[in-house]
This record gives structure tokens, C-alpha cells and sequence, in this order.
């Protein structure tokens, strides 16, 4: 049933990670099992519910950055920014403000994730200087069922 234009569903687990290893056993484990779906939520904004599966495993992605050790880290001599996908942008503006540093393209409603955002390339109000977020990538890690 619709509520309000949005359709509920329920997963079969939510996965709670500790590392991107934790990750990847579970996308290995659920690949060998045979299980329908596993989906990636970083703090629930997402289009068409894809931040949840029904049936599946949604791995929360941002109990994972709070309990990053090193949260943020600034790069300030090379400029660049290292952050977990889970990350919250507003937290990514601030590490960077205290270094004199600010992202190049941010999204306009910074309390999203960066891995969401990027995952839908990142355009906002400072796309038509910069590009969008995408564009200022240098560099992703990609988790995949492999364990390498």
C-alpha cells in the first residue's frame, strides 16, 4: 500500500559494517547464497528507495563513518580530501573550512552522503563552474565480493 507516494518495503537484515572487509564477505556471502539483493544506505535519502531492498540486506553505511577512526582527512599540501563513502557532506565542508580549504562542487543540501551523491554524479549549484562532484574525483574504492 502507498503511503503518501511512497512505497514500503522491508529488508531481510540491515548489516551494520565495521570495514570495507566486513563489506566485502557480505557481498561475497550473499552472491554465493543466492540472495536477491544487497543495497547500500548512507543516511536514507536516495530516488525510488534504492537506499533499501525488499527481501534483501541494506548495509548501513553511515553507522560505518561514525565509527571511522579517522573520520575526514585533509590532505592540505596536495589538496584533496579522503572520506568514506558514508560521510556526510556538511562534515567534509567542515574538516576542510579548518584547513583554509573548501570542496571545488558540493551538493546544495549538505546532510547527504558523499557516496550517494556521487553515486548520481553530483550535480548542484556549482556544477556549471566546476562540474559536477563526480568530476572532482581523483580516486574511488570500489568494494566488490572479492576480499582484494
Amino acid at each position: 500500500m502507498l503511503r503518501g507516494g511512497v512505497a514500503p518495503v522491508e529488508p531481510a537484515a540491515v548489516f551494520h559494517p565495521t570495514s570495507d572487509r566486513d563489506i566485502a564477505q557480505l557481498i561475497r556471502a550473499a552472491y554465493q547464497q543466492g540472495f536477491p539483493a544487497v543495497s547500500a544506505r548512507g543516511h536514507g535519502h536516495s530516488i525510488n528507495g534504492q537506499a533499501n531492498t525488499a527481501g534483501g540486506v541494506v548495509i548501513e553505511m553511515s553507522r560505518l563513518a561514525e565509527g571511522h577512526a579517522d573520520g575526514v582527512r585533509i590532505a592540505e599540501e596536495m589538496r584533496y580530501v579522503d572520506a568514506w563513502g558514508g560521510e556526510l557532506w556538511i562534515d567534509v565542508l567542515r574538516a576542510c573550512l579548518e584547513h583554509g580549504l573548501a570542496p571545488r562542487s558540493w551538493t546544495d543540501y549538505l546532510y547527504l552522503s558523499v557516496g550517494g551523491t556521487l553515486s548520481n554524479a553530483g550535480i548542484s549549484g556549482q556544477a556549471f563552474n566546476h562540474g559536477p562532484q563526480i568530476s572532482n574525483v581523483h580516486e574511488l574504492d570500489v568494494v566488490t565480493g572479492s576480499l582484494n
